[in-house]
């Protein structure tokens, strides 16, 4: 019994930490080291590429000195010119290009290693106007200096002369001096200074260690080295824009020494760094030294922005379970690096990456959020400023005091913000860490005025542009942020040996914290609740993607049902509920990725998890917009949210239970369709069960199960005869041999008897041909309905009879949304109508215009209710050969009729407006909140018209102005 026992335990603790894998792989070793991996890589090859640019500025300025000039020519015919062809006119171009590697790359990674290393993490404090002095205990933790850190003896004669780094430290922050910032408060580079908890490394192995102090002392010497040659050269570079005297200055010899220096120190710092590349780290990509501008530096951030950095992870983690055999043993290296997770290889981890991240964004600083069940690591970027450029650092983090606050808002000279501050907290999906949000890379940010004109390539860049502060965080388990007690905190050295690897096992099995989706939803709802009390936010934009969406729904239904006045009244409040590409439950999701038997799997393994987020949304006393993509490749749209809420508001009247998993139709209806038999004829139904009326508005307000599963059989029925009339007329159909038995959904068929008739030189003459051929013609006119919410009704039915249904229910409960808002613009552009604000038929089309130049054989766009209510009407009235499928036929041209009617209804298109306009519902309707429909996948960015259409809502729902 004990075995048994203890293998069942076993069973259990392996299926709970598999599950935590899987539905949380932001917590998994495996997503550090990918995003370190990358990060290296791409750090090795722009530290690299700014070596190129500190060379060929320094050769450019030792060509144009007069004893090298007069050898130049002869130099060239021999082809032993040390200055590889530069020449003193070529100073303004690779002046240019140093100087953006100096201050975006050089200056940025010596920022941040000065903060890790001499500041022991803690950066400058804005409200001291000083370094932060919390981490005074110095950098014992490295046990060594800067005379000895170099093992390698790379620095030369410059390891004894470096001291605290090489450089002055008051020159790292040197506020109120920017070289090239737009900001009166930024770092000697024009960089953002590093505020807050910026790290501690202790995850690093020795040997990366190592490297990080020698990485750190190179960069010093090499921006002294460069800030000499600079001041040394000061006559030559102040005629950068009249060639003419840049010709004619005279460079002494001290310069020219100085130039030599630069470009020993660069070569230097190249070798040392290509020792320091990840195996597989391709050479430098800035093989064009002659360039005049840095292209080449934006061109590398194609590799790293928050797009491709989630992309890559995304296939690094299909590609683990393409074979049985590569998913085992990723499964069980994923489990034991959970267990005892390995030290850093390389420097550029996460420390690194967050003080990158910081120092490309003005105001931008590091928090830390004390809950009662650990701490959560934040960051927050204040939107961009719109004040004059002297603004004060103070008045543009608002995480430090000012006056007004307590009064419940901020004055106007703040940014002139209308009702008070707003910002957006943003929750990342599963796989997501606040540190990778905004990417990778260096070129991004806005501590350059040449990047606001930008377009935005994440969310971050996107809501501070348009005047939202944002709030990041990581989710406890992830990142630094941790749960449970404090000894969770990632906040020891790595110990090596066996004795710390059995310590750290045996912690991480028994005591160490893991997540769940209460304890992310309750570390979204501490964020937000110290958004709104402590740092005193007027209006909080909750956003949550994929996972977060799960966080951010529970967070906006705890604050905005709080019985707590803090909240709601001295404060502010929760302005909207975003909920971006989410499921309605986890154990939907599971049953459409893998399969019926992850449902009861999951509610076993994990019985106090609650991942219903269609209930949490629904009870958020707050505007709300479910956004979502009918052909999201992760998340089935029968197991998304928007299919959830449509079910709650349509047939369930409010109760979410199980909702989104794989449902089974009635008995008749399975027994039917198997017997491939209309509902009337099956032998499992009674006389009254097919003597079924389709619902009329306005007497019913809802569809009712039965007349739901009824529609979807009697379309699926028509589906199937014209899949099985295809396979008869094998000479309009190239491909009947490969069509699979079931419904077919094509668009590859003319939409009328006639067209297809004379699509082939077979003319059909038999009964049974024509009869074929009206079959297909009815099907794909059903398959073509657009069901208003971004899928086609023919998709709908090949997934099965639960998908069809919810078809419906979305088509009713959020597709009259989009009607509405068509409706309305064209009453907001007619002068006199004497119909009155009445919906057309027009409003239903969503075709673009000219479509019809892009539609084919191959190819149609969803067709509007009324257009297909139209060709139904007309082949009922017309066609006897569709006799064996009148009863279903009647049926539907009743539910889609009952649809429209409803949909055009004035009850209906005020509520429809009521929603979109970010207003609450009315006491005691169901809250299903606004649609966004949605065509860019689960893990790309929205497109621009869809950013447009968000941000009008979300204004709406802020009260500003559209």
């Amino acid at each position: 019994k004990g075995v048994y026992l203890f293998l069942l335990v076993s069973l259990i603790y392996g299926g709970r930490c598999l599950l935590r894998l899987l539905a949380f792989p932001g917590t998994n070793f495996k997503v550090y080291g990918e995003v370190e991996l990358e990060f290296a890589k791409y750090s090795c090859k722009m530290l690299d590429g700014g070596c190129g640019a500190l060379e060929d500025f320094g050769k450019s300025i030792r060509a144009g000195a007069s004893t090298n000039a007069t050898r130049a020519k002869s130099s060239a015919v021999l082809g032993d010119d040390e200055n590889e062809g530069w020449s003193v006119a070529d100073v303004p171009a690779t002046y240019k290009r140093m100087v953006v590697y100096r201050d975006r790359v050089f200056g940025v990674y010596w920022q941040v290693l000065h903060c890790l290393l001499e500041e022991n993490g803690h950066g400058y404090d804005p409200l001291t106007r000083s370094k932060n002095t919390a981490g005074s205990d110095g950098n014992r933790f490295y046990g060594m200096d800067a005379a000895v850190a170099c093992k390698r003896n790379l620095c030369c004669e410059r390891s004894n002369d470096v001291s605290d780094g090489g450089i002055d430290s008051s020159e790292g922050i040197q506020l109120g001096n920017a070289s090239n910032s737009n900001s009166a408060n930024a770092t000697k580079y024009g960089n953002n200074p590093l505020v807050g908890d910026i790290g501690n490394m202790l995850s690093l192995s020795p040997k990366a260690r190592d490297d990080a102090r020698a990485l750190y002392i190179f960069l010093s010497s090499v921006l002294d080295d460069l800030s000499t040659l600079i001041s040394s050269s000061s006559n030559l570079l102040r005629h950068l824009d009249n060639k003419a005297s840049l010709k004619n200055t005279t460079i002494s010899e001290e310069t020219v020494k100085y130039a030599t220096i630069l470009i020993q120190r660069a070569g230097e710092l190249r070798t040392f760094l290509s020792g320091m590349k990840p195996p597989s780290a391709s050479a430098s990509p800035f093989a064009s030294p002659s360039s005049d501008d840095d292209e080449e530096v934006h061109d590398e951030e194609s590799e790293v922005g928050a797009n491709a950095v989630r992309h890559r992870l995304e296939e690094n983690g299909s590609s683990a379970s393409s074979s049985t055999v590569g998913m085992v043993r990723n499964a069980v290296e994923a489990f034991m690096n959970m267990l005892d997770p390995p030290p850093h290889k390389y420097i550029f981890g996460l420390d690194v990456i967050r003080g990158c991240f910081l120092a490309r964004y003005r105001g931008a600083r590091q928090s830390w959020v004390e809950t009662s069940n650990g701490g959560i690591d934040v960051i927050m970027i204040p939107s961009s400023p719109v004040g004059s450029k002297s603004e004060s650092f103070e008045s543009r983090i608002p995480l430090s005091p000012r006056p007004g606050r307590d009064s419940g808002g901020i004055s106007s000279s703040a940014g002139g913000r209308k009702g008070g501050r707003k910002a957006v907290l943003y929750c990342n999906p599963n796989a997501g860490l606040s540190e990778v949000s905004t990417g990778l890379g260096l070129i991004g940010g806005n501590v350059d005025q040449d990047d606001s004109d930008k377009e935005a390539t994440c969310w971050t860049e996107y809501y501070i542009g348009h005047g939202y502060d944002v709030y990041l965080f990581n989710y406890a388990g992830y990142g630094r942020s941790y749960g449970g007690r404090r000894c969770n905190a990632n906040s020891t050295e790595f110990t090596p040996g066996v004795f710390g690897t059995m310590r750290r096992i045996l912690f991480s099995t028994f005591f160490g914290f893991k997540p769940s989706s209460e304890s992310l939803k309750s570390d979204a709802t501490a964020v937000a609740r110290h958004i709104l009390e402590v740092e005193g936010v007027n209006q909080l934009i909750i956003h949550g993607e994929s996972i977060g969406g799960m966080a951010a729904a529970g967070a906006a239904r705890s604050l905005s049902t709080s019985t707590s006045t803090s909240v709601t009244n001295q404060t502010g409040s929760v302005s909207l509920l975003v909920c971006d590409r989410t499921f309605c439950n986890l154990e939907g999701v599971a049953q459409r990725l893998v399969g019926a038997w992850t449902g009861n799997a999951i509610k076993l393994l994990t019985p106090t998890w609650s991942t219903d987020v269609a209930a949490d949304f629904l009870a958020a006393k707050c505007p709300k917009i479910v956004a979502n993509d009918a052909f999201d490749e992760i998340i089935h749209d029968f197991a998304s949210l928007k299919s959830g809420l449509a079910f709650a508001g349509e047939l369930t009247r409010g109760t979410t239970n199980n909702l989104g998993w794989i449902m089974s139709p009635p008995e008749e209806y399975r027994m039917a369709d198997l017997e491939n038999i209309s509902v009337s004829d099956s032998s499992s139904v009674t006389f009254l069960s097919f003597q079924l009326s389709p619902p009329s508005w306005p007497a019913d307000k809802h569809f009712t199960w039965k007349e739901s599963f009824h529609f979807a059989a009697s379309v699926r029925r028509i589906g199937k005869l014209a899949t099985v009339a295809k396979k008869k007329m094998p000479e309009l159909v190239d491909d009947a041999s490969d069509d699979e038995e079931g419904v077919e959904v094509s668009d590859e068929y003319p939409s009328s008897t006639s067209s297809l008739m004379s699509s082939t030189n077979n003319t059909p003459t038999t009964s049974v041909s024509l009869e074929a051929s009206a079959m297909i013609s009815l099907w794909n006119t059903l398959a073509c309905c657009d069901g208003l919410c971004g899928r086609p009704l023919g998709h709908a039915v090949k997934e099965g009879f639960d998908c069809t249904v919810s078809w419906l229910c979305c088509a009713v409960v959020f597709g009259g949304q989009r009607v509405a808002k068509e409706a309305e613009k064209r009453w907001n552009k007619r002068t006199l109508d004497s119909d009155g604000n009445v919906v057309l038929p027009e409003d239903f089309d969503f075709r673009p215009r000219g479509y019809r130049r892009d539609e084919d054989i191959a190819m149609k766009h969803p067709v509007p209710f009324p257009e297909v209510l139209s060709t139904l009407n007309d082949m009922n009235a017309k066609n006897n050969l569709l006799k064996e499928v009148e009863t279903e036929l009647s049926y539907i041209i009743g539910v889609l009729e009952y649809v429209v009617q409803r949909v055009s209804s004035k009850e209906y298109v005020a509520l429809a407006l009521k929603r979109r306009n970010g207003r609450e519902d009315d006491h005691g309707t169901i809250s299903t909140g606004c649609f966004l429909n949605l065509h860019c996948g689960h893990n790309n960015q929205f497109s621009s018209s869809e950013r447009e259409e968000l941000m009008t809502l979300i204004r709406k729902a802020c009260g500003d102005p559209v």
